[in-house]
């Protein structure tokens, strides 16, 4: 798939997300109670900026310390982030955060649990099952989120905010390191044919 097709999937993916988030919350009994989710709380989002920036960093050290065979996706992050526009990559870490909360914190944790949001949660990401490390990263983050969720009254601006900033960390990561590996590629390339063309005159 092209850069092009993902981002459609991705943008299909999450607005269908919202649609049904939102679906399911006219059609519940609990709306007033609900909303009551999209107070304003400072303190629970200096808290999520705290939480998303400590994670966010130590999730970035530990990618770049492991083996890549332990952190690869299968490719699609690369795909996604390599040559992206840094105002691109926040719209999309805001599209996510805003579809992912929404169902996943603001409908499941409220009306199913805390568990059930960090299963589904964990399900959903199902490309990391396979991968002992990128599992249990995703579990981690899942059970924090809900945590915070639980721990700032159930507020859905807190936990959207440190989804977008925690993605956005790490997106922007992934984006400089895919870049540089380009560079080096590039470079060792260009010191080769510079290596031959040196042999071809001697």
């Amino acid at each position: 798939m092209s850069k092009k097709e993902i981002t459609r999937v991705f943008l299909l993916q999450n607005g269908l997300l919202i649609l049904l988030g939102i679906g399911i919350i006219f059609i519940s009994s609990g709306i007033l109670n609900w909303t009551k989710q999209l107070s304003f709380s400072l303190g629970a989002i200096i808290l999520a900026v705290v939480l998303a920036v400590v994670v966010g960093f130590l999730n970035v050290v530990f990618d770049r310390l492991l083996p890549e065979r332990l952190t690869d996706d299968g490719g699609l992050n690369k795909l996604i982030f390599k040559d992206r526009g840094i105002i691109d990559i926040l719209w999309l870490c805001v599209l996510i955060g805003v579809a992912e909360e929404l169902l996943f914190r603001g409908i499941i944790q409220f009306y199913f649990g805390f568990w059930a949001s960090v299963i589904l949660f964990v399900l959903v990401h199902f490309r990391y099952l396979n991968k002992v490390y990128l599992l249990f990263n995703i579990t981690i983050t899942s059970i924090i989120i809900a945590g915070l969720f639980q721990f700032s009254n159930q507020n859905l601006i807190a936990v959207i905010v440190f989804h977008i900033l925690f993605n956005f960390i790490g997106a922007l990561d992934m984006r400089n390191r895919y870049q540089n590996e380009g560079g080096v590629a590039h470079g060792e390339e260009r010191r080769r044919e510079h290596g031959e063309r040196r042999r071809s005159r001697v």
